[in-house]
């Protein structure tokens, strides 16, 4: 058997699917249904385990055996085809959105979406500071037409409930003063002193960091009337922390 069909043979067995396990050819202490069985539990637990890990909130707001089911799932429906492990948990926020089993828990998606944006952000080694001096190169009208960019792996989300409370709950094991009647607007961001910062926005500061996330213009962003206030708080904080000309998009 050549090697690729037994590596197909073998992640299909992983997965539940139907194999001959005799075509394997698999020799040890053990009959091949056996050894096949242990190599799967492994599979599964070593996946789960990562999962568990990346998504702490999700854990704790669920449980172990609920989660464990939510795991499982997952790993069957988006099999580990790349050797870069810490890329594997990016689909499990979209996956609990979508699943049937999640379907009365609402924010649950987005809780995993914080959970993942957490590490994204923390493994952010370097964080550029807004060129002051490129700006200053550029004409009025050049100026107009710039467009703002966001630090790498800052996330934005609007919840009809109150995420970061309910995210920060989970962490800490205290949803005691959560309002489930509230609505959030949520920044995520990388921070060169603290690592990770997050805080909950207005409609009116969530609106702007959305246009400058897509990619308007500064002559578009002018049509708001606190566009100066908002640039000059967020450029100080790196929030935005560069940009690029309208032909270089």
């Amino acid at each position: 058997m050549k090697l690729r069909q037994l590596q197909l043979q073998f992640s299909q067995h992983l997965l539940h699917q139907p194999v001959d396990l005799s075509a394997l050819d698999v020799i040890g202490p053990f009959p091949v249904e056996q050894l096949m069985g242990l190599y799967r539990n492994n599979f599964y637990i070593s996946l789960s385990q990562y999962l568990e890990a990346c998504f702490p909130a999700v854990l704790a707001l669920v449980g172990e055996e609920f989660f464990a089911q939510l795991a499982k799932a997952y790993i069957m429906q988006s099999p580990l085809d790349k050797a870069e492990l810490d890329v594997f948990g990016a689909g499990f926020p979209r996956f609990i959105e979508q699943a049937e089993q999640t379907q009365s828990l609402i924010y649950l998606g987005d809780v995993a979406l914080l959970d993942w944006a957490f590490d994204s952000a923390k493994a952010v080694v370097h964080i550029d500071v807004f060129p002051f001096e490129k700006l200053a190169q550029l004409d009025e009208l050049q100026q107009l037409k710039i467009r703002f960019q966001l630090a790498p792996e800052t996330l934005l989300i609007k919840a009809q409930y109150p995420l970061l409370k309910i995210w920060l709950g989970a962490k800490s094991g205290n949803l005691d003063d959560v309002d489930m009647q509230e609505s959030d607007f949520v920044i995520l961001r990388p921070d060169s002193e603290e690592g990770v910062k997050f805080s909950s926005l207005n409609a009116h500061q969530y609106q702007f960091l959305l246009n400058v996330k897509a990619q308007k213009n500064l002559e578009q962003l002018a049509e708001s009337a606190d566009v100066n206030e908002y640039l000059n708080e967020y450029i100080s904080q790196n929030v935005i922390n560069n940009f690029c000309l309208e032909d270089e998009v």
